[in-house]
């Protein structure tokens, strides 16, 4: 009666697979286990949506750039119309990417930043060109009862 007992142990067949390649006891059929997940990073995320394509027009042509590089020349184009806060941006980004990114320096050449009277500043004469923009449009708003003069670009050298 041993020998049929071990002769049905030692049967391999459907559902019975051989002794020698079933899991042992104690052992993971999974030692390493499932890999940690990747920590999200909000950083990646705002980076992938940055870098992502944008297509625009440019003297009638239609220009496919990255986002980012979009958002520069869209301050470019505000920080050339008298927009004080999107050269400022312009200012930051550009210490922030020789500092962090980019290696390579720029010289930035200022014009037309010499006081207007002696003992004036810098910060004295950035304040008082924010504060004539301010007043401009403010001209320019109750000049307008539209809606639509509102989105129109201000004219720097409108003097009214």
């Amino acid at each position: 009666m041993e020998q049929q007992s071990t002769m049905n142990e030692d049967k391999v067949g459907y559902r019975r697979p051989p002794k020698r390649s079933q899991f042992k006891k104690g052992v993971s059929g999974n030692p390493k286990g499932r890999p940690k997940r990747k920590p999200f990073s909000i950083a990646d995320a705002i980076s992938g949506v940055l870098d992502a394509a944008a297509t625009y027009r440019e003297n009638g042509k239609a220009k496919t750039v990255s986002r980012r590089e979009l958002s520069a020349h869209n301050h470019v184009r505000l920080a050339l119309s008298g927009d004080v806060r999107s050269a400022a941006a312009l200012l930051t980004l550009l210490t922030h990417a020789e500092r962090y990114g980019e290696l390579r320096s720029r010289k930035i050449f200022v014009v037309d930043w010499l006081p207007d009277y002696e003992g004036q500043t810098g910060a004295q004469k950035t304040s008082e060109f924010a504060a004539e923009q301010r007043a401009r449009v403010r001209r320019s708003v109750t000049k307008s009862s539209t809606s639509s003069s509102l989105l129109r670009p201000i004219d720097p050298n409108d003097t009214e």
